[in-house]
C-alpha cells in the first residue's frame, strides 16, 4: 500500500485546517465538507459586460489563441492558450468586474488568475483534474471562483467534482496536474462524480485542490465561464514549475509569483520579471487507478499500482501531457 505522502500528496498530518475564507458559516461548511459551494455571485447584470468584454479584446487582438496553439478537441483556458495582451486585458476586465461583488463573500482575498474557458460548440473535453495549486496546501486554500456566462448544462459541458477530494489529496500541482489520473477510465469515474450545472450569472466556488472534469459542448452555441482563481491577501502565492522528470519523480522549481507572471505563460513557464525564486524540490510521479483514488479520497492508503504504470509511454510528464492537450 501507498501512503499519500509516496504519490506526492501531503500527508494529512501534515495538513492543517486551512483558514476561514467565507464569510457565511454555511457556505464554508459545504466548501470544507465536500469541495465546492454554490453562491448567486451578484454578477447578473454584468454577464452581458463580460462576455462583450471577452469579444471585443478578441476582436482588438485579432483573436484568443491561433488555430495551432491548442487542440480544439479540449476547452480554450485562455490564461494557458491566449496572447500576453488578450490576458492582460482579460485579468483588468475580470477583476474590475467581479471583484467588488466576490469580496462580499471572500475574507480577504486577492486575485491571482483571471482565466475565460471556452468550449466552442463539439469542443472543450476537461479530462479528470486538480486546479494548479498556488499556495502552501498544508495550510493555506487557494479557490477558483468559477461564474457561468451562459447556462452551463451537462449538455454543453458543465463541470462535475468528486466530492471530498479536496481534504486528502493536497499538494504541489503544476502543469502535470492532470498525470496522476491517467490511468483512470473517464468512463469509470463518471458516474462517482456530482454534476455541477450552474445558471448563467451565478458562482460556484471551489477548493483548488478538488478533483472535477467536465464533458465536451454538445449543443450549437459555445459554453463561456469565468475562472477566477484567489489566494489569501496575507499569504505569498506560488509556482511550481516542471524543469525536469525521471521514473521517480519531478523535478520542480517553485518560484513566489505575482498575477503578471501568467500574462507571458507558456508550457509552464511564466514571466520571471514577476517572480522570484523560492526552492526547488522532487515530487514524485504517480498514475493512480480508479480504486487508490477512492482510497486516498476516504483517507486511506493507495494500492501499489501495477508494474506496467512506471511504462514511460503511460507516464506521461508535462511536456507530453501539454503537447496533447497544445495540439
Amino acid at each position: 500500500m501507498l501512503a499519500p505522502g509516496s504519490l506526492g500528496f501531503l500527508a494529512p498530518e501534515r495538513c492543517g485546517d486551512a483558514r476561514r475564507c467565507l464569510h457565511d458559516p454555511e457556505l464554508q461548511e459545504r466548501l470544507d465538507d465536500v469541495g465546492l459551494c454554490r453562491r448567486p455571485a451578484a454578477v447578473f447584470e454584468q454577464v452581458a459586460e463580460l462576455t462583450d468584454g471577452f469579444d471585443a479584446i478578441a476582436a482588438d487582438l485579432g483573436g484568443t489563441s491561433s488555430p495551432e496553439d491548442y487542440n480544439s478537441t479540449y476547452a480554450e483556458f485562455t490564461i494557458i492558450h491566449s496572447q500576453p495582451d488578450f490576458r492582460r486585458r482579460a485579468f483588468e476586465l475580470i477583476c474590475s468586474t467581479l471583484q467588488p461583488s466576490i469580496e462580499r463573500y471572500l475574507i480577504d482575498y486577492r486575485p491571482l488568475v483571471a482565466n475565460f474557458v471556452n468550449k466552442p460548440p463539439g469542443t472543450g473535453v476537461v479530462p479528470a483534474h486538480q486546479n494548479f495549486s498556488v499556495v502552501d496546501e498544508a495550510v493555506e486554500r487557494s479557490v477558483s471562483v468559477w461564474v457561468a456566462l451562459v447556462d452551463c448544462t451537462m449538455a454543453n459541458g458543465a463541470m462535475a467534482m468528486l466530492d471530498g477530494s479536496h481534504r486528502n489529496l493536497r499538494g504541489r500541482r503544476g502543469m502535470w496536474a492532470y498525470q496522476a489520473f491517467t490511468g483512470i477510465e473517464q468512463e469509470a469515474l463518471d458516474p462517482l462524480l456530482t454534476p455541477v450545472e450552474v445558471p448563467a450569472g451565478h458562482a460556484v466556488i471551489l477548493d483548488d485542490a478538488l478533483v472535477h472534469s467536465s464533458p465536451p459542448n454538445l449543443t450549437q452555441e459555445r459554453r463561456l465561464a469565468i475562472q477566477f482563481v484567489m489566494v489569501p491577501a496575507e499569504t505569498p502565492a506560488y509556482w511550481f514549475q516542471q524543469v525536469g522528470e525521471d521514473e521517480a519523480a519531478i523535478e520542480v522549481a517553485v518560484w513566489e509569483i505575482e498575477p503578471q507572471f501568467f500574462f507571458d505563460f507558456w508550457h509552464g513557464d511564466g514571466d520571471e520579471r514577476f517572480a522570484k525564486p523560492a526552492g526547488t524540490m522532487r515530487v514524485p510521479n504517480p498514475v493512480l487507478e480508479l480504486d487508490g483514488l477512492l482510497d486516498l479520497v476516504a483517507g486511506g492508503e493507495a494500492a501499489d499500482p501495477p508494474a506496467q504504470r512506471s511504462d514511460p509511454p503511460r507516464r506521461r510528464g508535462v511536456r507530453g501531457l501539454i503537447s496533447k492537450l497544445l495540439g
